[in-house]
């Protein structure tokens, strides 16, 4: 028998999992972004962070974060940990096996009952510093420099004497195992992940950024489509930002100094950091109703843009580019999407961008057609960085499925600059009914945006019976 072609599979999300700052699970979400929470708190090595400075000058550290905190962690009942875990080993892998295990599961594919299905994975990954990566670096490098620095301003020293001191630098670090090496790398951690869930058709780390999600989504929904596997998972994650990051990080993104993210407001100074991850399950929609099996809201496209300069018009040319490849499937583009989860960073230059595309696209829109609905979850969870995208996938794919708006956390400025009574759009301020017409089902897109000139954005509807 012949796959069908391409264009005609359609594509669900069968399964969820996510966990951002004091939200464990997708229920704990979805609850905070309909009660407006925000999780912005000092962060807990704050004293730290006041020793530290960003790598260039210009840059500032944020005052908050939205933290994962205690809810970076497995449950070792389900997930099964090595006896001897130690300090040394890189704890993202088992945050992202928990996210994995936890969308399987919802998706009505237990990983203990065994994997009878063509699994692929596409893992969002891009670690700065873990704790592997940092024992690696300080076993190989660390302690040879300080060994070659001793050695040059005490040429007395004798060889011995040089052995002595490394054997008990050595003997005060955690021991550097086989394991923490392969999961020291993104590409390990990807591949071990792969071998614990039987995703023997594909194992691929999508290391895009914030648009980490769109890249992973893309390539699932093509295997898919293309009959290379049965079921395909799509995961994202950020673990903690340590300050050694921070420093790094405020010296390339602006950082607001202000307690809560407001974004489009009139001289918003920046954003400000979110910890986090979530995963998704894909299967055909042909086998989802043949099996009978939930479907969360069906994947009509996906695009990730990158490598055009910011400069004169690039970043919004880049967003209006992956908007349009994730409607290319709709058959009036932007009309038929209901609502937009933006990306609305609280960076001015990528604030700039949506505003001008969000007027452009809703300038012709119709006075027979409702006006467009916009809100991001960042206002909530802080930007997640490589998990930001996820983040906002998951908030738009439980919002189509409960066919509720959420609300998203209004800034208390008066130069609020989405606050327009004129406008074909409008900023959900508090959750209510999402009412469409019985002639087609609710749609809904969510887009990231970076200050360099990359863009992801994705395309989902409603599965009616």
């Amino acid at each position: 028998m012949h796959p069908l072609p391409a264009e005609s599979q359609g594509i669900a999300v069968t399964g969820l999992s996510g966990c951002y700052a004091d939200a464990a699970t997708p229920r704990a979400v979805w609850k905070a972004i309909l009660r407006k929470q925000c999780f912005f708190a000092p962060p807990a090595e704050a004293d730290a962070n006041r020793q530290i400075e960003p790598l260039l000058e210009g840059g500032a550290l944020p005052r908050v974060c939205a933290a994962l905190g205690p809810n970076f962690a497995c449950r070792a009942d389900r997930i099964p940990l090595p006896a001897d875990l130690g300090v040394g080993d890189n704890p993202d892998f088992w945050f992202a096996a928990q996210l994995i295990h936890d969308a399987l599961s919802d998706a009505g594919f237990p990983p203990a009952e065994g994997r009878t299905d063509r699994l692929a994975l596409y893992v969002g990954y891009d670690p700065g510093f873990n704790p592997a990566s940092v024992n690696w670096l300080w076993h190989a490098n660390v302690i040879r420099q300080v060994m070659e620095t001793l050695q040059r301003f005490f040429p007395a020293t004798t060889y011995a004497q040089v052995d002595a001191l490394r054997n008990e630098l050595v003997s005060t670090l955690p021991p550097l195992r086989l394991r923490q090496l392969e999961l020291a790398r993104g590409a390990g951690v990807t591949r071990r992940l792969a071998q614990a869930f039987h995703a023997c058709d594909m194992a691929c780390q999508c290391a895009a950024g914030e648009a980490s999600v769109f890249a992973g989504l893309d390539a699932a929904s093509n295997a898919l489509r293309l009959s290379q596997c049965d079921v395909a998972v799509v995961v994202a994650l950020q673990p903690p930002l340590i300050p050694a990051q921070m420093a790094g990080e405020a010296a390339l993104v602006p950082f607001s100094q202000g307690l809560t993210l407001q974004p489009f407001v009139a001289g918003s100074q920046g954003t400000l950091p979110g910890e986090g991850g979530a995963a998704f399950v894909l299967r055909r929609l042909s086998d989802v109703r043949r099996d009978g099996s939930h479907a969360y809201a069906r994947l009509h496209g996906c695009a990730v843009v990158s490598g055009l300069p910011p400069e004169d018009g690039g970043l919004r040319e880049s967003l209006r580019r992956a908007l349009h490849r994730s409607l290319r499937r709709l058959p009036n583009a932007f009309r038929d999407i209901d609502y937009w989860e933006m990306n609305a960073s609280g960076v001015p230059e990528e604030d700039d961008a949506e505003l001008a595309l969000l007027t452009d696209a809703t300038r012709n829109r119709g006075a027979h057609i409702p006006l467009l609905a916009v809100g991001s979850a960042k206002t909530n969870f802080g930007n997640a960085f490589t998990a930001a995208g996820a983040l906002g996938v998951l908030k738009g794919v439980l919002a189509v499925s409960h066919r509720i708006l959420p609300p998203s956390v209004t800034p208390m400025d008066e130069g609020f600059r989405l606050r327009r009574s004129e406008g074909s759009y409008y900023w959900v301020q508090e959750a209510r009914p999402w009412i469409a017409a019985s002639t087609r089902p609710r749609r809904l897109a969510v887009s990231t945006l970076s200050r360099w000139g990359r863009a992801g954005a994705a395309t989902f509807e409603e599965v009616r019976e």
